[in-house]
């Protein structure tokens, strides 16, 4: 193990973190690397688990296919049978990749994906950065929403050319409606043979061209349909961000009713939409939609500060129990629609509990914010305490370029105009909610252990029984 520097253990690496090195051959090393923890965040023990888990993952001991579904390029590692393919992987990636998402079938475990900055003129926008600042910013945070962890990752170009480019060139120009994924492998291949210089390949490429750098992480999740995507039928760009706070947990976050009123309302205000009244069963339990008020604002919160283009359709759930031991809110995983007989006694309630898997379009400062272009920080008026304060420390944090403002351009290797817009986003973010905090429009009163806890209960509060003021950080 070693300490990556910010200009370069090895001349490679952009960001600061505990480096796993992986020599490969005339004298090249790829390198992972934990990036240093967000300064204030908490990481549980399976974050740091699957950390150490990706940075042991040695890309010349899997098989590696590319993506070949949806619009942007991404490698997908296999773990094979060595017994089978006695340790040749090329003949599992020349036999299996180009089944797509069926390769899993012949493969053992997929135990990553990897993700590099696509941003072409013809391409879907990807910023690899943006994966690893949204894991850390979440745990700063301690959002419910799942936000997947992810390390930086180094590779030989020319290894990762010949093994996934140019077979993934050759895929997918036998098929139809590809059109923007191909431009994506087209310009990975131009980056990667060096017939592509600027900016954008300047995003991909470090060691003096000679590897490329992104992202380990994995995406699990199913995804939601119009109940919390919203129903996308106003177009792609603002239309469907504005779609999106149709929903019943947005409607409800901008109620003047208390919680448990509020949810109830907007469960009826959102099926007053035909395609949203398919998606929302009229029994839909209100702990569900005061759950996933928490999630909306922890999603909004992120996405504005930092700066996410391409969020609405992507918002992912996984079914989880939830109860209270203890006086304090536990989950865990639903496997299966039956009580465990372990915790049944607490009374456990099946909820969706909401994850944002796809963060790689954020952080890049030509990306169009629709968060903040479309107001959805305005206008609230039920907020979780703890996010509240959360945010207003960053945003003092960031006014004095503190700690965590020094993490951005450092450890998280994001140029200063990046940084200095996730900053300024942070501060508008704190003063836009400060402002109806104090007016008394926005309520710090949103709690959901609280309300599974006890159901029914009057939620509404003045914000000193809350322990946060409006006035958590004097600006």
């Amino acid at each position: 193990m070693a300490l990556a520097l910010a200009c370069g253990s090895l001349e490679a690496a952009p960001v600061k973190g505990e480096s796993t090195d992986f020599p490969v051959q005339d004298g090249l090393v790829e390198q992972c690397i934990r990036i240093t923890p967000f300064p204030g965040a908490a990481y549980s023990k399976q974050d740091l688990e699957k950390e150490k888990f990706y940075c042991g993952l040695d890309v010349n001991k899997l098989a590696l296919c590319p993506k070949l579904w949806s619009t942007s390029p991404a490698t997908i590692l296999y773990e094979i049978d060595e017994t089978v393919y006695q340790g040749d992987y090329a003949q599992f990636e020349s036999q299996h990749c180009d089944e797509g998402t069926h390769t899993r079938k012949a493969a053992l475990s997929e135990p990553a994906v990897y993700k590099i900055s696509v941003n072409g003129k013809s391409t879907s926008a990807t910023f690899a950065p943006a994966s690893w600042v949204y894991y850390h910013f979440s745990r700063y945070f301690q959002t419910s929403v799942r936000v997947p962890v992810a390390v930086y990752r180094s590779m030989d170009a020319e290894s990762h050319n010949q093994r996934v480019v140019k077979p993934a060139l050759k895929i997918v120009a036998g098929r139809h409606g590809l059109g923007m994924l191909t431009a994506g492998w087209k310009f990975v291949n131009e980056v990667e043979t060096g017939q592509l210089t600027g900016t954008s390949a300047n995003e991909v490429l470090t060691d003096d061209g000679r590897q490329i750098f992104g992202v380990f992480l994995t995406s699990k999740g199913d995804r939601y349909g119009p109940e919390v995507n919203g129903t996308r039928e106003s177009g792609w760009g603002s239309g469907q961000n504005n779609d999106f706070q149709q929903t019943a947990p947005f409607l409800a976050l901008r109620s003047e009713l208390q919680i448990e009123e509020a949810a109830k309302s907007a469960i009826h205000e959102a099926r007053r939409n035909p395609k949203m009244a398919k998606a929302l069963p009229a029994d839909t339990s209100i702990e569900q939609v005061v759950f996933w008020m928490q999630d909306v604002l922890e999603i909004t919160l992120l996405d504005f500060i930092l700066g996410q283009q391409d969020r609405i359709g992507n918002i992912d759930y996984n079914w989880h129990w939830y109860w209270i031991e203890d006086g304090t809110l536990q989950s865990r995983p639903a496997l299966g629609k039956e009580t465990p007989e372990d915790i049944s006694g607490f009374k456990p309630s099946r909820l969706k509990q909401s994850a944002i898997n796809d963060n790689d379009a954020g952080v890049r400062t030509s990306y169009a914010d629709f968060a903040a272009k479309t107001h959805m920080l305005e206008g609230l008026r039920h907020y979780d305490p703890a996010l509240y304060r959360r945010l207003g420390q960053l945003a003092a944090d960031f006014m004095d370029e503190g700690p965590a403002f020094r993490w951005l351009t450092g450890d998280a290797g994001l140029s200063d105009k990046e940084a200095r817009a996730i900053s300024r986003r942070t501060i508008e973010a704190f003063d836009l909610l400060q402002s109806d905090c104090e007016n008394g429009n926005l309520q710090l009163d949103l709690v959901p252990a609280e309300f599974l806890m006890s159901p029914g209960i009057d939620m509404a509060r003045d914000t000193a029984s809350t322990g946060v003021s409006c006035e958590v950080i004097k600006h």
